[in-house]
C-alpha cells in the first residue's frame, strides 16, 4: 500500500503543480506528438466531397427554376420586383435631359440653406459626364439607389425591432456579427445559385451585405434614447406607437443617418466586385481597366464611383433634420413654381435633343499618370524585380512548405487550438479545431493556406506601416487633422484600383496583391491606433511625469500599454481588410481562394463556390474572434 502511494507520489511530480505550466507541459507533448506521428498536407482522401450535392443543387435549380413553387412564388418575383425597379430608375435617368440630375441635387440641398454643399454635390453630379463615363454612371446610381432604399426600408424596421425585443436582439447579433465578418465575395455565391447572374441578383447581393450597419446603427439610436424622454411621454398618456413615432424615432435620427452613410459605404465597396455576376456599370469599366493595365483611367474612373456614393450621402443628409435642427420652411407657392420649372425645363430639354451629356473630356488627362507607372518600373525595374523575388521566393514559397509539407496538419490544429485556448477559453479552442479540421475536410486546406500565407505576410506589412505611423499621429492633433483628409480618399476609392498600379509595377502574381492589400489596409489602422494613443486618460500620463519619467518612458510605459486594446483592434481590423482584398489579389494572379472564388462565380461552379465560401468563413471568423479576445484580454480594468 505504501509503495503504491509512492509510486503515484512519484508520478504526479512529473507534472508541474501549477495550473497554467502542466496545461502548457500537456500542449508541448500535444504537439511533439502530432508533429512525430501526423501526416504532411491533409490528405485527399478525406476530401468529403461537399461540392457535388450542392453542384446538383445548381443543376435542379436550373431545370427547375421556371416550374418550382418556391421559384415560381417568391424567387422569381423578389427578381422581377427588383429589376423592375433597377430599370424604372435607370430609365428615367436616361430619360431625363443630363442638366436636370444636378440642378435637383442643388434644389435638394440647398433648402437646408448649405450652399457651397449643394453647389459642390451639383458640380460632382456632373463628373462622370465630363470624363466620358456617364451612361456607366446612370447604371450603378440605379444599382446604389435601389440597394440602399432595400436597405432602409428593411433595415430601419429590424432595427427598431432589435431595440424593442431582447429575445430578438439575441438572436439577430450573432447573425450580424457574422454577416460583417464574411467577406463581400462570399455573397455573390449563394446568391448566383439561387437568381443567376445579372443586375438584380448584384442589387440582391449588395443589399445583403450593406444592411448590418443599417439594421445596428437604427438599433443603437432606439436603445439610447433618454429614459426620461420615454418615461415623459408615459406620463402624458401617449402609447407605445406614439412614443415610437414621436420620441424614440425622432431622437434616434443623427444614428439612422449614420447607418444610411455607412450603408451607403457599404455598397460602394461592393460596387466593383458585384459586376462579376453582371452587374455593369462603372464597376465594370474598373474592371477593364485592370485587363488593359491602365492606372490612369481607373483611378479617374473610381473617382466617379466616389462621386455617386458622395452624391447619394449628401442628398440622404439633407433629406432628414435631427433633432434639435433648423427647420426650413419652403412656401407652397415657391415649391409649385420650382416643381413647374423642373417640367418645363425637362420637356424643353427633350425637345431641343439636350438628353445626352454634351461633352466629354475624356480620360486623356489620366495618360500621364499611365506614362509615370510605366517610367517608374522601367526606371526602378532594379528594386521592384528582387522585391517581386524575394517576396515571393524567400516569404511565400517558404512559408507555404513549411505549413505543406514541414509542419503535420495535426500539429497545425493542435496549435492554433491551443492558443484559441490561452486567448478565448475552451469554446473557441473547440471551435478552432472543428473549423480548421473542417476546411481541410472541405478539399481547400492548399488554397487556405495559400491566402493564410498572403494574408499574414500583408499584414505584417501594414503593420510595420500603420502601428508606428499611428502612434506617431496620436501625439499630434494638427499633423492628424491634415492627413485625416487623405486617409479618408483612401477608404472610399474601390479597393480593385489599389492593384492597377502594382500590376503594372510587379506584373501579374501574388505581389500586386500583397501590396495593394496593405495599402488598403493602412487607414483603418492608422486611425484606431492614433484613436488609442489620443485617448490613454492625462492622469496616467501626469502620474508618469511627475516621477521623472521621460518622453520616452511615458510613450513606451503608459501610451502604448493602455492604448493596446485599441492597437490590437487596428491589427483586427486590418485583417479584416486583407481578406477582403483576397478576391482582388485572385484576380491579379495571386491565386489561393481569391483564385478560386473567381472561378466559382465566372464558370458558374455554385460547389467549388461553396467551398471557397465557407473556407473564407472559417478564416475570417476564427481571426476575428481571436484578435476580439486578445483585446479583451488588454483591456484595462474598469474602476468602479
Amino acid at each position: 500500500m505504501n509503495t503504491a502511494l509512492a509510486q503515484q507520489s512519484d508520478s504526479s511530480r512529473l507534472l508541474p503543480s501549477n495550473p497554467l505550466a502542466r496545461i502548457t507541459a500537456l500542449v508541448t507533448v500535444a504537439l511533439v506528438a502530432a508533429q512525430t506521428f501526423g501526416t504532411r498536407g491533409f490528405p485527399e482522401s478525406w476530401n468529403i466531397g461537399m461540392a457535388e450535392p450542392i453542384t446538383g443543387v445548381q443543376s435542379w435549380v436550373r431545370k427547375n427554376r421556371s416550374s418550382n413553387w418556391s421559384f415560381k412564388f417568391f424567387f422569381n418575383p423578389l427578381i422581377s420586383v427588383v429589376e423592375f425597379g433597377l430599370n424604372s430608375v435607370e430609365s428615367f435617368f436616361l430619360w431625363l435631359p443630363w442638366f436636370i440630375p444636378p440642378v435637383v441635387v442643388f434644389l435638394i440641398i440647398a433648402r437646408t440653406r448649405r450652399w457651397g454643399v449643394a453647389t459642390f454635390s451639383a458640380c460632382v453630379v456632373i463628373y462622370p459626364g465630363v470624363v466620358g463615363v456617364w451612361p456607366e454612371s446612370i447604371v450603378t446610381i440605379s444599382l446604389m439607389a435601389v440597394s440602399v432604399a432595400i436597405s432602409i426600408l428593411i433595415g430601419v424596421p429590424l432595427g427598431v425591432l432589435t431595440a424593442l425585443n431582447k429575445r430578438f436582439e439575441s438572436i439577430l447579433r450573432p447573425i450580424l456579427d457574422g454577416m460583417q465578418t464574411v467577406p463581400a465575395t462570399v455573397y455573390l455565391i449563394p446568391i448566383v445559385l439561387l437568381f443567376g447572374i445579372g443586375p438584380a441578383p448584384a442589387a440582391i447581393a449588395t443589399v445583403i451585405y450593406a444592411i448590418p450597419p443599417m439594421i445596428r446603427l437604427t438599433c443603437l439610436g432606439v436603445q439610447q434614447v433618454p429614459k426620461s424622454a420615454v418615461e415623459a411621454a408615459h406620463m402624458f398618456g401617449a402609447t407605445k406607437r406614439q412614443i415610437l413615432a414621436k420620441v424614440q424615432l425622432p431622437l434616434a435620427v443623427p444614428s439612422i443617418i449614420a447607418g444610411i452613410n455607412q450603408t451607403v459605404m457599404m455598397a460602394l465597396g461592393i460596387v466593383v466586385i458585384a459586376t462579376l455576376v453582371g452587374a455593369g456599370g462603372l464597376g465594370q469599366e474598373i474592371n477593364q481597366t485592370v485587363r488593359r493595365l491602365e492606372p490612369g483611367r481607373g483611378l479617374v474612373v473610381s473617382l466617379a464611383v466616389v462621386a455617386v456614393a458622395l452624391v447619394l450621402d449628401r442628398v440622404c443628409r439633407s433629406l432628414v433634420i435631427e433633432p434639435g435642427g433648423q427647420r426650413f420652411h419652403i412656401s407652397r407657392k415657391l415649391m409649385y413654381v420650382t416643381i413647374i420649372g423642373l417640367a418645363i425645363a425637362t420637356l424643353t430639354g427633350r425637345m431641343m435633343g439636350w438628353v445626352e451629356f454634351p461633352f466629354s473630356w475624356g480620360t486623356s488627362f489620366a495618360d500621364p499618370i499611365d506614362t509615370g507607372f510605366k517610367w517608374f518600373r522601367t526606371t526602378f525595374d532594379v528594386v521592384t524585380r528582387p522585391f517581386n523575388d524575394f517576396v515571393v521566393r524567400e516569404l511565400i514559397v517558404r512559408a507555404q512548405t513549411w505549413l505543406n509539407e514541414t509542419l503535420a496538419w495535426q500539429a497545425i490544429v493542435v496549435a492554433a487550438s491551443a492558443f484559441s485556448y490561452f486567448v478565448a477559453g475552451w469554446k473557441m479552442s473547440l471551435t478552432t479545431a472543428v473549423g480548421i479540421t473542417f476546411i481541410g475536410l472541405t478539399g481547400r486546406w492548399p488554397d487556405a493556406v495559400d491566402t493564410l500565407t498572403q494574408t499574414v505576410i500583408a499584414v505584417i506589412f501594414a503593420m510595420l506601416i500603420a502601428i508606428p505611423f499611428g502612434i506617431w499621429l496620436g501625439r499630434r492633433p494638427r499633423a492628424e487633422s491634415l492627413i485625416s483628409p487623405f486617409l479618408d480618399a483612401l477608404q472610399t476609392i474601390p479597393n480593385l484600383v489599389y492593384a492597377i498600379p502594382f500590376v503594372m509595377i510587379f506584373s501579374v502574381g501574388p505581389v500586386p496583391g500583397i501590396v495593394a492589400a496593405v495599402v488598403y489596409a493602412i487607414p483603418p489602422g492608422i486611425r484606431l491606433t492614433a484613436l488609442g494613443i489620443r485617448q490613454v486618460n492625462y492622469e496616467s500620463l501626469e502620474a508618469a511625469t511627475t516621477f521623472g519619467a521621460t518622453p520616452r518612458q511615458v510613450l513606451w510605459g503608459v501610451r502604448v500599454p493602455l492604448a493596446m486594446p485599441s492597437i490590437i483592434l487596428a491589427i483586427n481590423q486590418m485583417v479584416m481588410m486583407v481578406l477582403a482584398m483576397a478576391i482582388i489579389a485572385g484576380m491579379v494572379g495571386g491565386g489561393g481562394l481569391g483564385y478560386r472564388s473567381i472561378e466559382a462565380l465566372t464558370k458558374p461552379d455554385a460547389g467549388l463556390g461553396a467551398e471557397v465560401g465557407i473556407a473564407i468563413v472559417i478564416m475570417a471568423t476564427i481571426l476575428d474572434r481571436l484578435l476580439q479576445a486578445t483585446a479583451k484580454r488588454l483591456q484595462a480594468p474598469s474602476a468602479n
